[in-house]
């Protein structure tokens, strides 16, 4: 898919490799694991947003020089379109990129079973029995008021599905409770959830691989929104236009990729818990509280030599690894709109200061009576938008959905509260929800804005008042020093 013979996908090192020479890395010394590493995170994203570095952190206190921590691998419109073979032009437009990404994934895109091989960088280090400990990496409490060290953030949590032997990869957080047990929690509905419960309600404990220094390709695939049937290391593999190549761990049999920083094997528990939590969550809350999930037990970890540990910490909207999240699951809302046989949608995106759930804007140009309304209640549901959502805004295709000066001033002249909004109840979410008070009922509400002229005043309704796109463009070419 890519098509751009980069090597990089699926490879941290030259990953980060790249993003220095265009200038988009910052290496941090002598920040702490403990509440450190995550605070210079915020503090710089708040501040700059999409424009920040991505971070590596070394000679992190207590750990031998080398052993690091990376923060906001995609935290830039061009570090994610490097990794997805675009040309860097395109990440100044998210319309475009968005655009391009879809158009290979439903046009040109081709599944590519991966590749199983019996060696790779990931297995230069092997530890075993009384060896197995979490801790020997700078596992970091990401925030002020976390339950405990967070090994497992931007991860990927490889299960298998006992009764269909899918693989699943899944970005689920991981606390440490000392060197070789942990616990992740996994919303209600998620794909790793289904099997970790199909192996516990039998009494059987639940394999498990957990890759906590991913490669790029393999965070993207395990972030990405996709149905069942796609697999997501053959869509690693398409991305690539290669396989990926895995390696069968040792006491599992559940495969990752050969190229990982860190990966550890273990076992769900079918009868043991611990308490997990609270962590800080994508909204920018310690939503949840803490709760009793299965133990695992992890009896091997493989590791790169100097590896690195993938971070991403989430905060109160904007955080580290916002963008990728946001420009995935507009794809994926776009391909499911178009699934359903919906005309004429122009473009979406999860907005950042929603945690890219519970804001999403759509534009379309609208061609039949209800053609808004039934954009606006598809894109409630359908995956990618349907957990933990709160607000979906429908508007005309004038208007940019990725522009939130756009969007509001749309909803402020075209939308009337009283009769073109629409609630919904007993929706999707989780006990991660700030507005769920019982948490063995896990629902919502959200509300579907249409933000659209009506359909029957299309052609009478006010003009609007902006210069033509054709005298825009001339008074920036007579004057390029003032819009430089």
């Amino acid at each position: 898919m890519a098509g751009n013979g980069a090597t990089f996908q699926n490879d941290l090192r030259e990953f980060i490799t790249a993003v220095e020479r265009r200038g988009e890395l910052a290496r941090v010394k002598n920040a702490h694991w403990d509440r450190e590493l995550g605070a210079v995170t915020e503090v710089l994203y708040r501040q700059k947003v999409e424009k920040s570095p991505m971070l590596l952190f070394d000679d992190i206190p207590d750990y031998p020089q080398g052993w690091r921590c990376a923060y906001g691998m995609f935290g830039s419109p061009y570090r994610l379109s490097l990794v997805l073979g675009m040309e860097p032009a395109l990440s100044d437009n998210r319309k475009e990129m968005l655009d391009h990404f879809r158009k290979h994934i439903r046009k040109g895109f081709k599944r590519i079973p991966p590749k199983m091989v019996k060696d790779g960088p990931v297995l230069e280090n092997v530890l075993r029995g009384e060896q197995v400990d979490m801790l020997k990496f700078p596992v970091p409490i990401h925030h002020e008021d976390d339950g405990g060290r967070y090994i497992g953030t931007a991860c990927g949590v490889v299960t298998r599905d006992p009764d269909t032997g899918r693989i699943n990869v899944g970005t689920y957080r991981v606390q440490v409770v000392n060197g070789n047990t942990c616990a992740s929690y996994i919303s209600n509905g998620k794909q790793g959830r289904i099997h970790r419960d199909k192996y516990l309600k039998a009494g059987k404990p639940c394999p498990v691989v957990i890759i906590i220094g991913t490669d790029p390709v393999t965070y993207l695939a395990a972030g990405f929104t996709m149905p069942d049937s796609m697999p997501e290391y053959e869509w690693a593999g398409g991305l690539m236009d290669r396989p990926l190549e895995l390696i069968e761990g040792e006491t599992t049999g559940l495969p990752f990729p050969a190229r990982s920083e860190i990966v550890m094997e273990g076992e769900i528990s079918a009868t043991e818990t611990t308490l997990e939590g609270p962590f800080g969550e994508w909204h920018g809350y310690y939503a949840g509280d803490a709760q009793q999930e299965p133990l695992i037990r992890i009896n091997r970890i493989y590791h790169r030599t100097h590896p690195i540990l993938t971070c991403a910490a989430s905060q109160k909207p904007p955080h580290s690894h916002l963008f990728e999240r946001c420009f995935l699951r507009s794809a994926a809302l776009l391909d499911a709109l178009e699934g359903a046989g919906i005309p004429d949608v122009k473009g979406a995106w999860l907005h950042q200061a929603g945690g890219g759930r519970t804001f999403c804007v759509v534009s379309v140009k609208q061609r039949y009576f209800g053609h808004s309304t039934q954009v606006g209640l598809v894109a409630s549901q359908v995956a990618s938008v349907g957990y933990i959502s709160r607000w979906i805004v429908v508007v005309d295709e004038d208007v940019d959905p990725t522009d939130i000066h756009d969007v509001i001033w749309a909803m402020g002249t075209r939308c009337d509260p009283k009769s073109r909004t629409t609630l919904l109840d007993h929706c999707w979410s989780s006990r991660l929800d700030t507005l769920v008070t019982d948490k063995t009922l896990p629902y919502n509400s959200r509300m579907v804005i249409d933000a659209c002229r009506p359909y029957e005043r299309l052609e009478t309704f006010p003009k609007v008042c902006q210069s033509s796109p054709e005298l825009a463009a001339r008074v920036r070419a007579k004057y390029p020093e003032l819009y430089r």
